[in-house]
């Protein structure tokens, strides 16, 4: 029996409160999405007849799961997100202003910074996912995850299809990850009794 609420009482406190590094995850995830936002609503203006650049329809609907759970948790947003290439985070400005120089180069170099983006975005995930102990945020990271990993799929997809390999050489940005079907896009906690906006 006591077991039993001991069980219980750990599942509550999971549920209501978030560790450090839960909380730093969550805002680092936050710029990370708007990152990845930002930079397919920058390259879809200059290469506009290339439809991949409407995953960033995609990324407003992630950076905005992100959102809901970070109210939930009464978490400030490190910045207004309607500012585009702006992060309060240095290092993901210094990537931001690295890749949005590269994509401006040639539809192949833009194409290359999208596979770049989701492999990023995937890797900050798997590291996040091993400290998290959070249901909502596990559930969460892994939805984002999931996402990427489709996102990828499409990136690379169409780099092969202008005749261009991202794994002509083996690197980082060389991967198998699985295709999700039927995610959605829109994160929703499991057990919130109402949908925060």
């Amino acid at each position: 029996m006591k077991l039993k609420i001991l069980v219980m009482l750990f599942f509550v406190i999971n549920l209501f409160s978030l560790t450090l590094s839960e909380k730093q995850a969550l805002s680092y995830m936050y710029e990370e999405e708007k990152l990845a936002k930002d930079i397919y609503f920058v390259l879809g203006k200059i290469y506009p007849n290339v439809r991949v650049f409407d995953i960033y329809n995609s990324e407003i609907k992630h950076e905005s799961s992100v959102v809901n759970v970070m109210k939930h948790y009464n978490l400030p947003l490190p910045q207004r997100g309607d500012k585009i290439g702006s992060f309060k985070n240095l290092k993901l400005q210094k990537l931001y202003n690295q890749l949005i120089s590269k994509g401006k180069k040639s539809l192949k170099d833009a194409l290359e910074v999208g596979i770049m983006v989701e492999v990023t975005d995937i890797e900050d995930l798997d590291k996040f996912l091993q400290k998290t102990t959070s249901l909502d945020i596990k559930a969460l990271f892994e939805f984002l995850r999931d996402g990427s990993y489709n996102h990828y799929f499409r990136f690379k997809q169409t780099l092969n299809s202008f005749g261009n390999d991202i794994c002509k050489n083996k690197n980082r940005w060389c991967k198998t990850y699985p295709f999700k079907r039927g995610i959605g896009r829109e994160y929703k906690n499991w057990y919130w009794f109402r949908r925060i906006r």
